[in-house]
């Protein structure tokens, strides 16, 4: 007789290749797990118990006799979300258990809403995408422009967002999204994307700078991720640099802030304002500096709306690493672009769908598509 171990670690085997594979027979999961045959049936029995898996038609084989059927996730199991609100725009992704994403969506950020109003938004946005498709929403990681306290949830420093600061934002969300909805800061989650399909994947020493309308940074040390005891790592944009703070320097907003009649792509591409693109560029080589000393990274990542007005400091700014450690770390662009931040939420997410029903592995590779539908910004 199995014991309750057993049986669990049985189960998440059976799991985990239906999830990698999508279907698989009987006689395939067996061979892929070493189990035998009369334990993959009597784990399958129970996962068909359960509602999770369902035993579709038969596959193609290459010789005479009976075809064996196809064991698939069950299409209601369950469906999982990942949002990145940022200070202009917010994304969504959903996807059901395996990863497969099943729609995105982008909207315009509501900047003049309060708490309950802007929670209200992810809520309803969420339901509308989830709409037609089978199977609740299990599981939901919300990546936001701000820290984000481990434990009790509460935002802080987001000056871009000063209505989600505190509790009463996530609570609200909380209350308002179905499943478990988990929070973290959204340059945290673009990290997890990069690290799972982007510019950082296979590393274990990582560091993320996002740079859009404001400033971030995430960091990744021996495989796993170092938020800190309050959410306080990577809060570097609130130090002193030249009058003011280095995300004054860097990011989108301190720049128009400056510049109002220009984008940021014009200060920082052009000659148009050349002593605010000269000290962008030497705070973001005080940041890197600052990073490379403080966490000794095999890459810098950088991603965000205004970190593409950049890609041609990237050489220049490695080279200036080269004096503080004998293998300086490699900087490089964001390879998923802007939605990182949403695709490392949904990562997240599934993660945790995954641990909900037993399967505690890597999580297959998140299929992202391009389609995505968008609600611009409303005018005035």
């Amino acid at each position: 007789m199995e014991s309750r171990d057993a049986r669990r670690v049985n189960r998440a085997a059976v799991l985990s290749v239906l999830l990698s594979d999508g279907r698989a027979s009987r006689v395939v999961v067996a061979k892929r797990t070493g189990l035998s045959k009369a334990t993959v049936s009597r784990v399958v029995e129970d996962l068909l118990a359960e509602n999770l898996i369902k035993e579709s038609g038969p596959l193609p084989t290459d010789g005479p006799g009976r075809q064996p059927h196809a064991l698939e996730l069950a299409a209601d199991a369950g469906l999982v979300a990942g949002i990145d609100m940022g200070g202009t725009s917010t994304r969504f992704l959903l996807a059901d258990l395996t990863g497969r994403q099943l729609a995105g969506h982008r909207a315009a950020t509501p900047r003049g809403g309060d708490a309950k109003e802007v929670a209200a938004f992810l809520a309803e946005t969420l339901a509308s995408l989830a709409a037609g498709h089978p199977g609740r929403i299990t599981h939901t990681t919300v990546g936001l422009p701000g820290a984000v306290h481990p434990a009790t949830c509460a935002v802080r420093s987001a000056p871009n967002l000063p209505q989600i600061e505190g509790t009463a934002f996530t609570e609200a969300v909380a209350a308002s999204v179905p499943g478990a909805v988990a929070f973290d800061n959204d340059t945290n989650c673009a990290l997890i994307g990069e690290l799972h399909a982007g510019a950082a994947h296979g590393r274990r020493d990582a560091v993320m700078v996002t740079i859009g309308t404001g400033l971030g940074v995430s960091v990744q040390l021996d495989g796993k991720p170092l938020p800190g005891r309050t959410g306080a790592v990577g809060e570097f944009g609130a130090l002193p640099y030249a009058d003011g703070t280095l995300e004054d320097a860097i990011s989108g907003k301190g720049l128009t802030d400056r510049a109002p009649r220009a984008t940021p792509a014009e200060i920082l591409a052009g000659d148009l304002h050349p002593g605010l693109r000269d000290k962008a560029r030497g705070a973001l080589e005080t940041l890197l500096r600052l990073v490379t000393v403080a966490y000794e990274p095999e890459v810098i990542v950088l991603g965000g709306g205004v970190s593409s007005s950049m890609l041609a400091w990237h050489a220049e700014l490695e080279r200036s690493l080269t004096d503080l450690t004998p293998e300086p770390p490699s900087v490089v662009a964001s390879a998923l672009g802007d939605p990182a931040g949403a695709a490392g939420a949904l990562v997240a997410a599934l993660g945790a769908a995954h641990r909900a029903i037993g399967v505690d592995v890597p999580i297959p590779t998140v299929r992202l598509t391009p389609k995505e539908s968008h609600v611009p910004a409303q005018a005035g």
